[in-house]
């Protein structure tokens, strides 16, 4: 899929989190120029990279990418921490057996869902349940085959669910952070349809309005904690085009917003202050192992051909400055991050011509991407690439939701702006078992890594994950092009320096305060 969009609905494992501040001011004021006269106000106005809500308010539809809306109005399981760890939301402890596949979780009391119904055990359990939901692409990890799959879910007492595990799990927590995490109310899992059009969550905001594609506002809940939600109202405004969300982050009509890394420059020069954070990877994600949409990427030697016809170098002088040119899954900020596989996927036509003449291709061969208009530019660079090599790649470009969505099932490959908040979390919950495998592909040996990955510790943990880093090149189920900082534009004077969860792309909601 397409590189801003999709990493944004897609992604499940991740990244959310409650970081509890002290108010250090009186709540901001959303209007005026990038400036600011810091009149308060009780509104923050977020610019957004994405539709949040395309497919309506069930929070297991989406991902990483949602995180940020969504944790305003459903609460997690877990949440991420400021240093990517984790820590308990709505559950009070959790312990394990002796042989780790079994997970036991204490519930919180007294918590109450949009519907008017109460936190469970057999709540969270039919939640759970839905994972068998294909649909739900922040459950796919836990369903039947799934790389950390739940084979039961049981509910013996009003507080207690006990998780079973089809294989060890030492650190399952991780997966149960964020929106994989996320629990709907009574009422939204007796009629999902309902969250089509208005969410059930327990989270310290509720929706008050909505035009889809333009604006979501939602308001405070009366017994939400005002010290850790200063703003009563928070206003969503999605912006696809990516001068558009850096000129409304100028004006003034948003104090807070998701930069495309080729607008910082200009927004600097504008008065905007800007928190740039780590961990993002400019990622060809091959959706297609098998051929089913495109044969020849059925053929391992193909998707590594195209690995190879590519000059990272060249590509982020043209079109990415200030990102680096990087062969490797895991950014640098990860103890999996692997420099060695710059030097073996060295930029090499000859190489991938003689890969395609040995996978039966030597004439090379022909398929399409779709993509949205903020990523035609670094498509075309590689269109141009791919091309010497006698691959042509023909581009899509639109503007619908529902054609980028529909590419995943039916195009090979995407270009994605992939976040490692979580390396075994984003390698189970999207590239092995959510919407980056649609075809539901097995690969043994990235299979065996993420294993020994998730069950690894100590000074054998950046050993695995090193590994995990270097089947998911080699198998070329990720082509990485270069690694690229996530920006975040606001307004100084009244907003406080957001904060990240670890290398999430995206801040906390209990970050963004008044600049005091």
């Amino acid at each position: 899929m397409t590189g801003s969009h999709f990493q944004r609905i897609g992604i499940s494992a991740l990244a959310i989190a409650a970081l509890t501040l002290t108010a250090c001011g009186s709540a901001a004021n959303s209007g005026g120029s990038a400036g600011g006269s810091g009149t308060p106000s009780q509104t923050l106005s977020i610019g957004y990279d994405s539709d949040p809500a395309p497919q309506g308010y069930d929070p297991l539809l989406y991902g990483a990418g949602q995180r940020l809306f969504y944790e305003s109005m459903y609460q997690s399981l877990f949440v991420q921490t400021p240093t990517g760890g984790v820590a308990p939301e709505l559950v009070t402890s959790f312990s394990y057996n002796a042989s780790k596949t079994q997970m036991t979780l204490k519930l919180k009391s007294g918590v109450t869902f949009t519907d008017g119904s109460k936190l469970t055990a057999q709540l969270v359990k039919e939640n759970l349940d839905r994972r068998s939901d294909a649909q739900l692409q922040s459950y796919g990890a836990f369903a039947k085959g799934g790389a950390d799959q739940i084979t039961n879910v049981t509910a013996p007492d009003a507080s207690t669910v006990v998780l079973t595990f089809a294989a060890p799990q030492a650190t399952f927590q991780t997966n149960l952070a964020g929106v994989p995490g996320m629990i709907v109310g009574q009422h939204g899992i007796s009629d999902p349809a309902g969250l089509q059009t208005a969410p059930d969550g327990s989270g310290p905001y509720k929706l008050s309005s909505a035009v889809k594609g333009s604006s979501y506002t939602v308001t405070r809940e009366p017994g939400a904690d005002a010290a850790t939600y200063p703003y009563s109202t928070v206003v969503y405004k999605p912006f696809l085009d990516k001068q558009a969300r850096a000129n409304a982050q100028i004006s003034g009509q948003t104090d807070v917003s998701v930069l495309d890394p080729s607008t910082v420059p200009m927004v600097q020069s504008n008065g905007v202050s800007v928190v740039k954070n780590g961990g993002t990877i400019q990622t060809l994600l091959i959706f297609d192992k098998t051929g089913v949409t495109a044969k020849p990427f059925g053929s391992k030697l193909v998707r590594l051909a195209l690995s190879y016809a590519i000059d990272r170098s060249a590509y982020v002088d043209a079109i990415a400055k200030g990102s680096v040119p990087t062969a490797s899954a895991f950014p640098q900020a990860s103890p999996g991050y692997d420099p060695s596989l710059n030097a073996t996927y060295a930029f090499s036509d000859a190489k991938a011509k003689q890969l395609l003449a040995q996978a039966g291709y030597p004439h090379g061969f022909s398929f399409t991407i779709t993509a949205s208009p903020t990523d035609e530019a670094q498509l075309e660079f590689i269109q141009k690439q791919f091309a010497a090599i006698g691959v042509t790649m023909n581009i899509t470009v639109t503007t619908s939701t529902d054609q980028l969505f529909a590419a995943i099932n039916t195009q090979p490959m995407g270009f994605i702006p992939l976040g490692w908040a979580s390396e075994i979390g984003v390698t189970a919950g999207v590239l092995v078992g959510g919407f980056a495998n649609p075809h539901k592909t097995q690969d043994p040996v990235i299979g065996a890594a993420l294993g020994a990955a998730s069950n690894a510790t100590g000074d054998a943990y950046p050993v695995a994950l090193k590994k995990l880093n270097d089947a998911l090149v080699n198998e070329a189920w990720v082509i990485p092009v270069a690694e690229q900082y996530a920006y975040v534009g606001y307004n100084a004077k009244k907003v406080a320096k957001p904060a990240f969860p670890g290398l999430d792309e995206y801040p906390l909601l209990t970050s963004l305060r008044p600049a005091g």
